[in-house]
């Protein structure tokens, strides 16, 4: 078990308090705290506790730190990345592509030299997606059913004149109609439901299980706030599923699934990837051509991930081999062998403290580890302790 020191990411849409208190800073910084990551991508490396960057560390001897398993089919890199996310503010709506979506959208922007804030594909892998609640949480997933898009559209004056396209098209001419209006016309679907609403959400007369809520919460941030322009984003806000994840409930996010966090914190684990396709809520590029490839489009029944017991843990199941998420908790007192793995596998210690066999310093919260392939070690919770193991299905 080697010390890891993760990334802290300061985007704007994240809390000041909840990572920091985690981690154990002891002087706030001002700033917002919205992630902290614990892997080798290059946006965000972790580091050991010397300072060395876990990417040049791995390539110093990729095959016993990474083994040569993982490295047979994930490469010469860690196959996860996994993230702690303190959710304040609406993200921007997004799409993943899948493997081979990637790799031929990849191999297609390195050809042209697109320049990187106009890239699609940043690199050539997918990017599902496994989030654990760790307060209530909630976010966007998935389109709505036909029905109850139909029942939006009629239910809003401003919004009949869209039900043309959606019935002659579905959801995918619609969503392309919308991407395509000018500015004065997307205004005049948008603007009557901030008159209608706006008040009401100032007031905490909505409900956060109401779609309007975040619909307001988007605008009043991106529009009254900066003054950025309309954008049908703020629409697509109504078009996906509403959900809410009870603290403690598993969901996992598949390629094609548009989805938005919203509020919350939660633990990510994802396949290694910065692969995202923006579909509104964000000042940054969107090809909605090329989100029309990647998207789905049929009604997604959102379902929280059943657990099972796994390796003396829980286990959260997905159908992707690049990551998989354990959890233990332990009583004080309670000792844990951490299961041998062929691959390499990163700890994070959520709550409480521990000892590790052999060693006298106490490990708290937001204490992470690397584990080499085929190693173990003996840990001791010195009081309730909740920790996480990511790894790889080999």
């Amino acid at each position: 078990m080697l010390e890891i020191k993760g990334k802290e990411l300061d985007y704007d849409w994240g809390g000041q308090f909840y990572i920091p208190l985690i981690t154990g800073k002891e002087v706030a910084t001002g700033k917002p705290t919205a992630e902290l990551w614990l892997g080798d991508h290059p946006n965000g490396t972790s580091t050991l506790h010397d300072g060395v960057a876990i990417d040049r560390w791995i390539s110093e001897n990729p095959d016993l730190r990474l083994g040569k398993k993982s490295i047979a089919k994930f490469g010469n890199k860690l196959p996860y990345l996994f993230k702690i996310l303190d959710v304040k503010l609406p993200l921007s709506i997004q799409v993943h592509p899948t493997l081979e979506q990637a790799k031929a959208g990849y191999a297609v922007e390195q050809e042209k030299g697109t320049e990187a804030s106009k890239r699609n594909y940043k690199d050539a892998n997918h990017k599902p997606e496994l989030m654990l609640a760790l307060s209530d949480f909630w976010l966007l997933h998935g389109f709505k059913t036909d029905i109850e898009i139909t029942t939006l559209l009629e239910s809003e004056a401003c919004l009949s004149r869209l039900l043309v396209q959606f019935k002659s098209g579905g959801t995918p001419a619609l969503v392309n109609f919308l991407f395509k209006l000018s500015p004065d016309a997307l205004s005049a679907l948008i603007m009557p439901i901030i008159d209608k609403h706006l008040a009401d959400y100032k007031q905490q007369n909505l409900s956060k299980n109401s779609a309007y809520f975040w619909m307001m919460r988007s605008y009043v941030r991106s529009h009254q706030s900066s003054g950025a322009p309309l954008e049908p984003g703020l629409l697509m806000v109504l078009l996906l599923n509403l959900v809410y994840v009870p603290k403690g409930g598993v969901l996992f996010q598949d390629a094609g699934i548009p989805h938005a966090y919203l509020e919350g914190q939660n633990i990510e684990l994802m396949a290694n990837s910065d692969n995202v396709l923006r579909a509104g809520l964000t000042n940054k590029h969107v090809d909605a051509d090329e989100l029309l490839k990647v998207a789905r489009f049929d009604a997604v029944n959102t379902e929280l991930i059943d657990p099972i017991e796994s390796d003396g843990g829980i286990e959260y199941p997905v159908p992707a081999d690049d990551f998989c998420l354990t959890e233990y908790k332990l009583a004080a007192g309670q000792q844990l062998t951490l299961p041998k793995n062929e691959g390499p596998c990163i700890w994070f210690v959520l709550s409480g403290e521990m000892t590790i066999e052999g060693e006298t310093k106490h490990w708290r919260s937001g204490s992470s580890f690397y584990q080499i392939p085929n190693s173990t070690s003996n840990i001791c919770a010195q009081t309730e302790l909740a920790l996480y193991r990511s790894s790889a299905k080999l």
